[in-house]
């Protein structure tokens, strides 16, 4: 039997009222529903910064105090005492710009006093040599980007017309910085909170007619953006249709 009534719910992303399958439906559309996602993965970072920065206040104002009446201080004292990370402190370390005592493996201490001597120093400010580019010596020709990345030539070329990547001409054929370009695909590839479109496995399989294994041995293969929301796997459909774009 059929049933004859209707369940309406207020879109919890855009606020429209419409008709839902069920009553725990919570957004109108899938659009709504990425969009919350999204938005939802921001805040969460957001809110988590924000206590990572209270965190660090609060430390600050508990161990400030104590770093003036020390005449040794631990690594994470110095950088406080020096307004740097402790990455920071480690890499002047090994450098020689300030010094330290290792008493074990993880136990570095600093004199405050040496720390101070630094600034009583007074020697003038050197503006710092400007880091000399190194050449580019390694190159893709564009059939080369076409096989490694599986996508067409209008595609390469607006990859790197966009990017402004270096290229240059050798025995009359485009050549692109190797460097570049793979690290153009890592970095657009690993971070999915750019794509805003995807496609379900189902809708993968039958907009191409493949099997579900041919779906993930292709993901897998061409290292196309994935992620689970809910019971869903979502792939990139902007990487995925990149592997069918006929090649010009």
């Amino acid at each position: 039997m059929s049933s004859n009534f209707t369940i309406q719910r207020i879109c919890e992303h855009c606020g429209n009222e419409f008709t839902a399958r069920t009553t725990k439906t919570r957004y109108c559309s899938k659009k709504c529903n990425g969009a919350a996602y999204k938005q939802n993965k921001r805040q969460t970072k957001i809110n988590q910064s924000n206590t990572e920065t209270l965190k660090s206040k609060e430390t600050k104002q508990k161990v400030l105090p104590t770093i003036k009446d020390k005449d040794t201080l631990t690594v994470s004292e110095t950088a406080l005492f020096l307004g740097v990370s402790k990455r920071t402190v480690y890499n002047w370390l090994n450098n020689g710009t300030i010094k330290g005592t290792r008493f074990s493996n993880n136990k570095v201490l600093f004199l405050k006093d040496d720390l101070l001597s630094i600034f009583r120093q007074n020697k003038a400010y050197e503006r710092p040599t400007p880091t000399e580019r190194k050449p580019i010596t390694e190159f893709y020709t564009i059939d080369e980007i076409k096989d490694k990345y599986n996508i067409s030539t209008t595609w390469a070329f607006k990859i790197i017309r966009e990017n402004n990547i270096p290229k240059t001409k050798i025995g009359g054929k485009t050549h692109v910085s190797k460097n570049h370009i793979d690290k153009y695909f890592k970095l657009n590839r690993d971070d999915v909170s750019k794509i805003t479109e995807w496609y379900t496995v189902s809708e993968a399989m039958a907009k191409y007619n493949l099997s579900r294994d041919a779906v993930y041995s292709r993901v897998s293969e061409n290292a196309i953006p994935k992620q689970r929301i809910g019971k869903y796997v979502k792939i990139s459909k902007l990487h995925f249709d990149e592997l069918f774009i006929l090649r010009r």
